[in-house]
């Protein structure tokens, strides 16, 4: 029996723009007539044909033109919702609601029924890439015959000043609304009502498809607006956005605390660390291709490479104590003053540079959290040790805040506003969608472990308590990709969602973009066979449980939110007994 059951949210309210007056309405057609279809050209110029005129509609243009050999028409429009303006709505004073959206419509010849939304990468700030790529890539859409169509998500530049009213220290809650879902929510039921007016008949699937930001979007998608939806992949997600964003600077912080104490790390120190970490655990899935199946088994210490060590390299690339225990401590991930993990890391084996300068996406959530974007993000420190430190330097502390703190207010703050990718599927479960996410395994842009959590409260949530990744496999599966970066994508990930949509054929593989040829359904991976090329896919089954290795489990617990400062760990949220993790000293 299911908890929690959301109800379905349904068109009213949530985009009241295409409905009633902002609708698009066109040219009725005598019963038993074919449709009259306007041109594309007529599209920006004839109100007929329901954008022109429209109260909602600030401007439009619509053009032919060809892309892989296929013409298609190109709208953009930008879409403003009839009363969604000022402080009432969430907005600046004389702001409105402003949403830049871009179509592609395919040749009618070429059309399949589909359509394929999508988003870029970060905050937005832009229409993306609706005409996509070709019919192999993962971006696939006019050269597949499928409608390409996307958002600015309501404002304009990638950063995160939207967010701030700076004259009056509020948050946009209008912009920050487009932003999470509004957009896209307004623009995929603004390309069906377009689609109909175009061919003559209704939109026959319908497919979110975005990775990093567009990931985020994804989801907010999926939970926001299930009904719209038949499937989704999701690649990389940036998902509980402003808690992994004030995560992205947990390195930067503790090598900040490093240099305090002793000399800074240097390059060199921190990839010897990380070569040999992974070059320690590479083997430990059966074959040496330089990526880790599962960093999060690996625990290999900073420590070996303290000057002296058997295993140490010479100076000047060896560690003091203090810099590896540093190094160890990034590796492990933000922990409150009760020893409890607050978020994720960012694993062994992940380049992330030697700044100790707070990285502005962290910068971004701090600013949010106080409605202020004069706010300097290098007041974060690691802990109280670390500012007392600073103090003692003659640095002005005046504004300084510890992670602890900034993660407690951050969920206080603005945490339950952004972050709506959580659990909540039911909607999406009962709508039939069928779900794809990928994430590789050395993402220095967005933790992997996210993803994994995800998938694991999920599963927990709908087995009663206890993972059942067997059951989440029916409709939502993930893929990890070893050894992979922030940009990696399968590239039949796109085919394979549709096959499963159309066809009921559930993905038992992705093809891999890394050493590792083969990607399976969590929490399985590639198991080689022993013999013959280490890049031949042909030479590897999916098997095995990632999820049968008590280290690895007991790494992925976390503070239950809002509870950042306890010493509360989300076991049940995730399913994991807290018993054997503590009898083996894992938490």
């Amino acid at each position: 029996m299911r908890r929690g059951r959301l109800v379905k949210a349904g068109r009213a309210g949530v985009v009241a723009a295409v409905a009633s007056a902002a609708a698009i309405t066109t040219p009725a057609t005598a019963l038993g007539q074919e449709p009259e279809l306007p041109t594309c050209d007529e599209l920006a110029i004839d109100p007929a044909w329901g954008l022109v005129g429209n109260p909602a509609v600030v401007s439009v243009t619509a053009a032919e033109l060809a892309a892989f050999d296929r013409p298609y028409c190109r709208v953009d429009l930008t879409w403003s919702t009839p009363g969604l303006s000022g402080p009432e709505a969430g907005y600046a004073e004389g702001e409105s609601q402003s949403i830049r959206i871009g179509i592609a419509l395919p040749d009618r010849e070429d059309w399949t029924g589909r359509l394929i939304t999508t988003a870029g990468g970060g905050a937005q700030g832009s229409v993306p890439n609706v005409v996509g790529g070709e019919p192999d890539s993962y971006t696939a859409k006019i050269s597949i015959g499928a409608i390409g169509a996307g958002t600015d998500s309501g404002h304009v530049g990638g950063g995160g000043d939207f967010g701030v009213i700076q004259a009056t220290n509020e948050l946009n809650i209008g912009k920050i609304t487009d932003w999470i879902g509004r957009a896209n929510g307004t623009a995929v039921r603004l390309t069906k009502e377009l689609a109909e007016t175009y061919y003559g008949g209704p939109v026959q699937r319908t497919y979110w498809q975005g990775r990093s930001g567009g990931g985020h979007q994804g989801w907010t998608q999926v939970i926001q607006h299930p009904e719209e939806y038949d499937g989704a992949l999701i690649g990389a997600p940036a998902n509980h956005w402003q808690r992994f964003r004030l995560a992205d600077s947990w390195d930067e912080v503790v090598r900040k605390k490093v240099a305090q104490q002793t000399d800074a790390i240097t390059a060199e120190q921190f990839d010897a660390a990380n070569a040999a970490a992974v070059a320690a655990c590479d083997g430990d899935d059966g074959v040496v291709d330089g990526t880790l199946a599962d960093p999060r088994a690996c625990t290999w210490s900073a420590t070996n490479h303290i000057c002296g060590q058997p295993a140490a390299p010479a100076e000047p690339v060896c560690l003091d104590q203090i810099q590896a225990e540093g190094i160890d401590t990034i590796w492990d991930g933000p922990r409150n003053t009760h020893g409890a993990r607050i978020w994720h890391p960012y694993d062994r084996g992940v380049d992330l540079g030697v700044s100790t300068d707070t990285q502005g996406s962290t910068t971004q959530v701090m600013q949010w959290n106080r409605a202020d974007l004069t706010f300097d993000g290098n007041n974060l420190y690691q802990d109280q040790e670390s500012i007392d430190l600073a103090a003692a330097a003659d640095v002005d502390v005046s504004e300084a805040v510890t992670y602890e703190e900034e993660a407690v207010l951050t969920s206080a703050t603005t945490a339950a506003l952004a972050d709506v990718s959580d659990r909540d599927l039911d909607a999406a479960l009962d709508q039939g969608l069928k779900i794809i996410v990928y994430h590789g395994t050395a993402d220095a842009a967005i933790h992997y472990r996210n993803a994994v959590d995800h998938y694991r409260r999920v599963a927990t949530y709908f087995g009663d308590g206890q993972a059942d990744f067997g059951g989440l496999q029916d409709w939502y599966r993930l893929y990890l990709i070893p050894g992979a970066p922030h940009a990696a994508n399968p590239p039949d990930g796109l085919s394979a969602l549709i096959n499963w949509v159309e066809n009921g054929a559930a993905p038992d593989r992705l093809t891999g973009v890394t050493a590792v040829p083969t990607l399976c359904p969590f929490p399985q991976q590639a198991v080689y066979s022993g013999s013959g090329s280490t890049a031949d896919p042909e030479n590897y089954t999916c098997g095995g449980d990632l999820d049968a290795n008590l280290v690895a489990v007991c790494q992925m617990p976390r503070t239950k939110f809002g509870l950042e400062n306890r010493p509360v760990l989300n076991t049940n949220e995730t399913g994991i007994p807290p018993g054997p993790c503590r009898r083996q000293g894992l938490l």
